[in-house]
């Protein structure tokens, strides 16, 4: 089987993350910091080691301001539903998923009113035309770093640096972009990032996490944290103003171990990507057959149609040479009806480190495949 649906979720992990979720079924079974014997603070311990560690990987202030989720969806909807209030405007763009489209549309009765950014003629989201949608009430600015659909790639710095001059909170989802893209909080002054674990991250999945920057979400979810248990509301503090419940210690510690092969394998993993990602968009944009609707190599995400046929004819004839590629609309319907393929989306292919040029060459012949039958079919 080739496996190129990695977008959704990266199908290989590394060992690092398989031992590590190994060794917590094992040995760290107990909920962390929760009690006062040895394994409970062993395994929470643990628990603190992964958020330092998650810390530094995208340069945020502290430990505590990384806030353990159960996924990225999980993440954005603490972002936005626990800092948009009453009146207050937020701008997006046409590549937001609907973890940040839903969220800001269930705000319609608090009022809270937004504005949609489109790309520009190259395809790019620009600075210029942000501003040109911002208000007085204007309170946040969510983007996604990389497009799940498109791969476009937008750069943050600029608009970080023109959020922080203008009081704005700026909201990124990183959720196809950690991993193979440089993330620094400080730099970028993002105050608010969404990660998925179990995409280029290599955890495992039910793992994501919300790092917080110069800003003060308040809980959506309400429970047990282990702190200030005497209290009718949730702790004043991070992490535990938001970790409600038992965190996810199997998937925290196999994050951990995907975080550490990212670390120490980054430049190959973008060089792999670029490689591979790049053979694919060459060789589909020589065929007039194919409406291609990617050009960024970098993102490792390439998403096309085959013309005359449906999108979902395309991805089960891939399935039946053994090829898991998505088609469909991806959970993002702006994009898709920018690219005007609504109803039936795009196929989409998701490139990881541990593909391999040899499945990317006969993924190409086997469209190649398709096309030629299709034609004599006419």
């Amino acid at each position: 089987m080739i496996y190129l649906d990695n977008g959704a979720t990266t199908h290989k992990k590394p060992i690092k993350t398989i031992l590590n979720t190994l060794k917590t079924l094992l040995f760290y079974s107990a909920n962390p910091s929760r009690g006062s014997h040895t394994l409970s603070i062993k395994t929470g311990l643990k628990i603190e080691d992964c958020r330092e560690h998650l810390k530094k990987f995208v340069n945020a202030p502290q430990n505590a301001n990384v806030v353990y989720t159960y996924n990225c969806t999980e993440a954005l909807n603490y972002a936005i539903l626990g800092t948009l209030k009453r009146g207050d405007h937020v701008i997006f763009t046409t590549f937001e998923h609907n973890s940040v489209l839903r969220p800001i549309y269930s705000l319609k009765n608090k009022n809270v009113t937004h504005s949609v950014v489109t790309p520009n003629k190259q395809n790019e989201i620009s600075l210029n035309e942000i501003k040109n949608h911002v208000k007085p009430k204007t309170k946040m600015i969510a983007i996604c770093q990389t497009s799940n659909v498109t791969g476009n790639t937008i750069n943050l710095e600029e608009i970080g640096m023109f959020c922080k001059h203008n009081n704005i909170i700026f909201l990124v989802d990183a959720a196809q972009s950690a991993g193979h893209e440089k993330i620094d909080m400080e730099k970028f002054n993002i105050n608010l990032l969404a990660l998925a674990g179990h995409k280029g991250l290599y955890g495992p999945q039910g793992i994501g996490a919300l790092v917080i920057n110069n800003s003060a979400p308040n809980p959506i979810k309400f429970g047990g944290s282990g702190s200030n248990s005497e209290s009718k509301f949730m702790p004043d503090y991070y992490p535990d103003k938001l970790e409600a419940g038992t965190v996810n210690t199997v998937g925290i510690l196999g994050l951990d171990g995907g975080i550490s092969f990212v670390e120490k394998h980054f430049e190959k993993i973008c060089n792999k990507t670029k490689k591979l990602t790049s053979y694919l968009l060459e060789n589909f944009k020589q065929n007039k057959n194919i409406i291609l609707y990617s050009n960024n190599a970098n993102s490792g995400v390439v998403s096309f149609n085959v013309l005359n046929m449906e999108t979902q004819d395309v991805v089960n004839f891939l399935n039946k040479h053994k090829i898991c590629v998505r088609g469909g609309l991806h959970c993002a319907p702006l994009t898709h009806t920018f690219l005007n393929t609504i109803p039936n989306g795009a196929v989409r292919v998701t490139i990881s480190y541990f593909n391999k040029m040899w499945e990317i060459k006969k993924l190409v012949k086997a469209v190649e495949k398709l096309i030629k039958q299709n034609e004599e079919n006419k």
